[in-house]
């Protein structure tokens, strides 16, 4: 199913990029090792650890789930991390583009640290509600049933379980996002916030006068 497919592949492509973010703090994991780049080490606890949490932010579901879906060829075929060898290749070559990065000085640009800590923001921030809100975002067996009638043209060609399966998550993140908003909300009340709206003011209009400055030119 393409659309499945399609977000596999954007929400592997987030969770690589937050892994990234994170690999400063792999030396903490034990276990025999199953890879080693010159003197960095990959252990077997260390491999488990990065693959179920990438595949559980997936598929927002536990270790035993991962291990059915992961014994599905036609999962892995949509999903090839969900193969344990090939993520452990793909967590490789991650690495050693991240190493010649770090070597490279990249790691120490502004606008790449930045990047890195809104990535471990996100990363916290997302595996934060759905542990705090898992029990209370759990679609009921009729909620996905009337998905599945209202949009069963979306679903036609598509195998009974992998449909249960998408609605699900569909669901679940949708409830997950009414729970942000409401816990946002919560927290805006209870924290107080303020910004400097006359500073904001005075930069935006920096900002647009520099933008019409740029494009006087072009004008002539």
């Amino acid at each position: 199913n393409s659309l499945m497919k399609s977000r596999i592949t954007v929400s592997t492509f987030v969770c690589l990029f937050a892994t990234v973010a994170l690999l400063g703090s792999c030396n903490k994991y034990g276990g025999e090792w199953v890879a080693k780049i010159d003197s960095d080490t990959i252990t077997i606890e260390e491999l488990d650890t990065f693959y179920y949490a990438q595949q559980k932010s997936l598929y927002n579901l536990p270790k035993e789930k991962i291990d059915e879906l992961a014994a599905d060829p036609a999962q892995v075929a949509k999903n090839p991390t969900l193969n344990k060898q090939e993520f452990l290749e793909q967590l490789i070559r991650q690495r050693l583009v991240y190493k010649k990065a770090v070597s490279d000085g990249i790691a120490k640009d502004n606008e790449v640290e930045a990047l890195m800590q809104m990535a471990k923001e996100a990363v916290v921030v997302g595996y934060y509600v759905r542990e705090k809100f898992k029990n209370e975002i759990e679609p009921t067996n009729e909620e996905v049933e009337s998905v599945y009638r209202q949009q069963g043209a979306r679903f036609r060609g598509v195998p009974a379980d992998q449909a249960e399966t998408f609605i699900r998550q569909q669901l679940q993140q949708q409830k997950l996002q009414v729970k942000i908003r409401e816990m946002v909300e919560a927290l805006r009340d209870e924290k107080g916030i303020k910004k400097n709206t006359e500073f904001l003011k005075k930069e935006m209009h920096k900002t647009e006068k520099k933008a019409d400055e740029a494009e006087a030119p072009a004008e002539k």
